[in-house]
């Protein structure tokens, strides 16, 4: 039977019940004592556990590998954003604070550190749409820069939307369409190729606007952080759902959908991540304030790569957490 009063679980098992056994139990204490008493404490806190383990679940989240480049003199410094290119088993790194791109095999092994012939200008985010070149977000120009790997030579672009200047921050690829996050505004653009804009997807509701989104099984979900709410548009830009995240984040600064349409949300100031289930139901929470291995210290970026690793981009300690099941 499952009680009424917290619908977790069977009644004989459910918060009201262990409140009834401890007055129950606080009672009796008058008139016994000895190993009774010890032998009644401890059936309390097995019932305090248990009820703990029915309302959040722990973390199924183990730490697996880094990645990181901390060499004398040549360390990273300020890793802000992570893509990952699934044909080739690659991930890249933007290293902000060295105004380079780094790459590791699936191993966490460092293969090669790329820096355009020192023309990059405090990179922060970038995507790959072919295999001739990279986007780059670069702030120190306010553009969305085209790299041509070979000839290691780098285009600015401004881009406009309606005739206004757009000064971008994160951005997503689906396909040859690219997704560009508007720092001023807090709307997201769609672009073609040839940075043609195509759609805005806009938040009337959103007192900051949005500050991150993910491209996730044909939809767009974005990060709503003053109104800590996930926002889920079509790719027409149709709002379709909304998630309140609610008191289980302080700081939300970025946001990755699951292989299971679990939503995890990082957040910057409890240094963690918080789960949600599908229906935004908060689920747990993992990871916390450190800088040793499997800690966060100012994290940035959270996101999933091809193979169902969580990873986490952590600004503070300069490097990559990866995560597995």
């Amino acid at each position: 039977m499952t009680c009424a009063y917290c619908a977790t679980g069977p009644i004989n098992m459910c918060k009201m019940t262990f409140e009834q056994n401890k007055w129950s139990v606080r009672n009796q204490m008058n008139t016994i004592s000895g190993p009774k008493i010890v032998s009644l404490l401890l059936l309390l806190s097995l019932l305090a556990g248990y009820h703990a383990k029915r309302v959040h679940a722990a973390s199924p989240w183990v730490w697996d590998r880094v990645l990181k480049q901390d060499l004398v003199n040549d360390a990273m410094m300020m890793p802000t954003s992570l893509y990952i290119d699934g044909d080739k088993g690659l991930y890249y790194v933007v290293d902000s604070g060295r105004n380079r791109l780094l790459s590791f095999n699936r191993k966490g092994e460092l293969l090669n550190i790329f820096n355009a012939g020192k023309a990059l200008d405090i990179p922060f985010d970038m995507v790959k749409t072919t295999p001739k070149g990279v986007w780059i977000v670069e702030k120190g120009r306010n553009s969305l820069s085209y790299i041509d790997l070979k000839e290691k030579k780098v285009t600015p672009n401004s881009l406009m939307y309606n005739g206004e200047l757009v000064y971008p921050d994160r951005i997503e690829a689906d396909g040859d369409i690219l997704y560009v996050l508007n720092k001023a505004t807090g709307n997201i653009i769609s672009y073609s190729e040839q940075l043609e804009a195509l759609t805005r997807f806009s938040c009337s509701e959103c007192a900051w606007g949005v500050v991150d989104f993910k491209i996730h099984d044909r939809k767009l979900w974005a990060l709503d952080q003053a109104g800590k709410t996930i926002r889920c548009f079509n790719l027409d830009g149709k709002l379709i759902k909304t998630f309140k995240l609610g008191k289980s984040v302080v700081f939300p600064v970025s946001l990755a959908i699951g292989p299971t349409g679990y939503m995890y949300v990082l957040d910057r100031q409890r240094r963690s991540v918080a789960a949600y289930d599908r229906s935004g139901i908060f689920k747990y929470r993992f990871l916390k304030k450190g800088i040793t291995r499997g800690q966060l210290y100012y994290p940035i970026e959270i996101r999933f790569d091809p193979w169902g690793e969580l990873c986490l981009v952590d600004e503070g300690n300069a490097k990559v957490e990866i995560f597995k099941r």
